[in-house]
C-alpha cells in the first residue's frame, strides 16, 4: 500500500483566541486532485496555508512524503518542502518575462536545462508563443497558464491551489480549468485545490473534503457527496434543494410528492426530507400524480429549471396558496406557464434527516 504524498492529522488553529480548524484530517496521494470545499470562513484557506507551511498550527501535523513539516513546535520552511503554491492573483513578477518567472524556481539546475524545462511546460499550457513576453500584457487566463507552469516547473511532491480560477469569466474559466485538470493529472503531482464553487469541485477534484466551521464533514468522491451527502449541510451546499417536513411512520414518511423511504429512523421520528430539483419528475398531463402549477419555464444552459406550486400544500409561511418547488430537467421541457401537471418523484436524490 502506498503511502499519500500529504497526510494532514488533527490539525487545530485560531487567530486571536477565536478557533478556526477544530481537528481537520485527510489525506492526498500522489497524482490525485482533492478539493477543500466549504462557505467562506469555514478555515479552507487556513488549513492550506498551515500545510504549505506559512503559519504555525497550535495542534496536529503535516506530513508530506513521509516527512513531518509541521507540527506545533515545528516548521520546515515551505522552500524547503518540495511544494508549490499557486495564489488567486497569480502573483507573477511583473519585471521578469513569461520564460523567467517559470524559471525562477529553478536555480539549482543549468541553465540550458532550466530553458529546456520552462519551453516544456509553457508549450503544455499553450503559452510558448509568448515566452518573451512580460506579465502585464497577458490576459488572465494567459497568466493563469504561466502560473500554473511556474508551479510544475520544480516538479513537487504536492501542488496547492487557492480559488485558481476565481477571477476568470465564465467562459473562460471552464476551459482553462480543464486544462489545468489535464496538465495537473499527467504530471503525477499529488494537488490540493481550495473553492467555495461546488461545482468547480465537482468537476474538477478525485475528491472531495466538505469543511464546514473548522471541521471535515464529508470526505469522499464527487459522486458520493452528491448523491450521499453526511448531512443536511452537505446535501444544500452540494446543490438546490426543495424541503419537506414530516414524521416517520412504518418505515417511510410522507410528504406532498408521496411516501419516501426512511431506513434507520423509528416511527414517530420528526425529519426533513430534501429533494434535489432533478428528482422532480414532471409528467404528462393524464398522468397520475400531485398536480403542480408551471409558473415558470428557464432553460438554463443544458437543463431546463421550472418553477412549480404544489397544489394544497401549505406555504412555507403555514399559509395554503401552495407550495413552491424546483424541478430540473436535461434538455428542453414541454410545459407552458399555468399549466397543472402530475409530479413524482426519483428516490435517488431524496435524502431524509433528523430535523435539527
Amino acid at each position: 500500500m502506498s503511502v499519500p504524498i500529504l497526510e494532514v492529522e488533527g490539525l487545530e488553529h485560531g487567530y486571536g483566541g477565536e478557533a478556526v480548524l477544530a481537528g481537520v484530517s485527510f489525506a492526498v496521494d500522489a497524482g490525485e486532485i482533492v478539493c477543500l470545499l466549504g462557505p467562506s470562513g469555514c478555515g479552507k484557506t487556513t488549513t492550506l496555508r498551515l500545510v504549505a507551511g506559512l503559519e504555525r498550527p497550535a495542534a496536529g501535523r503535516v506530513v508530506i512524503a513521509g516527512e513531518t513539516v509541521t507540527s506545533p513546535g515545528l516548521v520546515v520552511p515551505p522552500e524547503q518542502r518540495r511544494v508549490s503554491m499557486m495564489f488567486q492573483d497569480y502573483a507573477l513578477f511583473p519585471h521578469l518575462k513569461v520564460r523567467d518567472n517559470v524559471t525562477f524556481g529553478l536555480r539549482r539546475l543549468a541553465r540550458r536545462e532550466q530553458r529546456r524545462r520552462a519551453g516544456a511546460l509553457l508549450d503544455k499550457v499553450g503559452m510558448a508563443a509568448y515566452a518573451d513576453a512580460y506579465p502585464h500584457v497577458l490576459s488572465g487566463g494567459q497568466q493563469q497558464r504561466v502560473a500554473l507552469a511556474r508551479a510544475l516547473a520544480p516538479e513537487p511532491h504536492l501542488v496547492l491551489l487557492d480559488e485558481p480560477f476565481s477571477g476568470l469569466d465564465p467562459e473562460l474559466r471552464g476551459r482553462v480549468r480543464d486544462d489545468s485538470m489535464h496538465l495537473l493529472k499527467t504530471s503525477g503531482a499529488a494537488t490540493l485545490f481550495v473553492t467555495h464553487n461546488a461545482e468547480e469541485a465537482m468537476m474538477m477534484a478525485d475528491r472531495v473534503v466538505v469543511m464546514q466551521a473548522g471541521r471535515v464533514v464529508q470526505d469522499g468522491a464527487p459522486e458520493q457527496v452528491y448523491c450521499q451527502p453526511a448531512s443536511p449541510f452537505v446535501a444544500t451546499f452540494l446543490g438546490e434543494i426543495n424541503r419537506f417536513d414530516g414524521v416517520v411512520a412504518t418505515g417511510q414518511v410522507e410528504t406532498p410528492l408521496g411516501a419516501v423511504a426512511a431506513p434507520g429512523f423509528a416511527d414517530g421520528a420528526v425529519v426533513q426530507v430534501l429533494v434535489r430539483p432533478e428528482a422532480v419528475r414532471i409528467g404528462e398531463p393524464e398522468a397520475v400524480g400531485a398536480e403542480a402549477r408551471i409558473d415558470a419555464v428557464r432553460m438554463v444552459g443544458r437543463s431546463t429549471l421550472v418553477h412549480l406550486t404544489l397544489a394544497g400544500a401549505p406555504g412555507v409561511d403555514g399559509r395554503s396558496e401552495g407550495l413552491h418547488l424546483h424541478a430540473r430537467s436535461p434538455g428542453r421541457v414541454s410545459a407552458c406557464e399555468g399549466e397543472r401537471r402530475p409530479l413524482s418523484l426519483d428516490g435517488e436524490q431524496v435524502f431524509v434527516f433528523p430535523r435539527d
